[in-house]
């Protein structure tokens, strides 16, 4: 995966493939590399608009093999790096699709930015609008506490020595709702085959990128709702198509923030997905299709 200079100090990772003039850039979640996009997501759009789209994928300053971070995050910061990035690929206009918190960098980016965005797409959507937010606080102040256990090793990147006893402290409560060890054999052979997809998601980015991470989502994450809010006042004076999805298992980011959000963006679109959760669609191609399915029909209206 090539580097590209967006400023002097900053190098991002980038994965762009060529088709159709039109580029779908794809926004990742959370700590997720590019590589998040590979398994379901990108292979059905490939299928379903028979390669009609360019697709651009890259990873965030902190994430991957992009320049390790030393500050925080911040929205206007998230937004303006791609903003870096389109210009420095000579990339005046793009389809952004994001899922988790690469959809609020979809909502800010189009606001702050709206002359380079044709649509909109969004799957497991943050919202800093509705008290449902609070849940997700908790749980990644339940995280940055299991990841202090390992603030010895946070100058190392994520390999595949350190990687299972991350996972298994940090993530494997989320999804089995107990400890790995409380996990019965069926259980332990189902996260052994997540840990395997999620390997892939997770290589390369440092270790201290997650600490920055929680602890923004924790602390500092409500001190940028007044400019979120005022984000939010811009999408809805603009005419940019938004197709907002959730699954309504989705327990990071309920579907109760796509529901808020649609109201407040008069021409926004809402799809829920029953029974889907918030990583789900990166590891089962089914639901990665369907949810594509209903994007390319947008795209294809435009």
């Amino acid at each position: 995966m090539p580097l590209i200079k967006i400023n002097n100090d900053v190098e991002i990772s980038y994965y762009l493939e060529s088709h159709g003039n039109e580029i779908v850039t794809f926004l990742n979640g959370s700590i997720f590399n590019y590589k998040q996009w590979l398994p379901a997501y990108v292979p059905a759009l490939r299928k379903l608009s028979k390669k009609k789209y360019s697709i651009l994928l890259y990873d965030y300053q902190g994430i991957g093999q992009s320049t390790p971070k030393t500050d925080s995050f911040s929205l206007k910061g998230l937004a303006n790096e791609l903003n870096d990035l389109l210009n420095a690929l000579n990339i005046e206009k793009t389809h952004v699709f994001g899922v988790s918190k690469g959809s609020m960098v979809a909502q800010v980016f189009t606001a702050l930015y709206p002359e380079k965005v044709l649509s909109v797409g969004a799957y497991g959507v943050v919202n800093l609008l509705v008290k449902e937010r609070n849940i997700t606080r908790e749980i990644f102040s339940t995280r940055l506490n299991a990841l202090m256990t390992f603030e010895d090793i946070f100058d190392e990147r994520i390999n595949a020595k350190n990687f299972k006893p991350l996972f298994r402290k940090l993530y494997t409560p989320a999804i089995f709702q107990k400890e790995y060890s409380e996990l019965k054999l069926k259980e332990r052979i189902l996260n052994w085959f997540i840990e395997r997809k999620v390997y892939l998601m997770l290589e390369g980015t440092p270790i201290k990128t997650l600490y920055i991470l929680f602890n923004y989502y924790i602390n500092e994450l409500a001190n940028e709702i007044g400019f979120y809010q005022q984000c939010i006042e811009k999408l809805k004076k603009l005419k940019t198509p938004f197709l907002l999805m959730n699954g309504t298992a989705d327990v990071i980011t309920p579907p109760q923030m796509a529901q808020h959000l649609v109201k407040e963006i008069p021409h926004a679109k809402l799809k829920l997905f029953d029974g889907y959760q918030h990583v789900s669609p990166s590891l089962r191609k089914k639901e990665a299709m369907n949810i594509m399915k209903e994007y390319v029909a947008v795209l294809r209206s435009l």
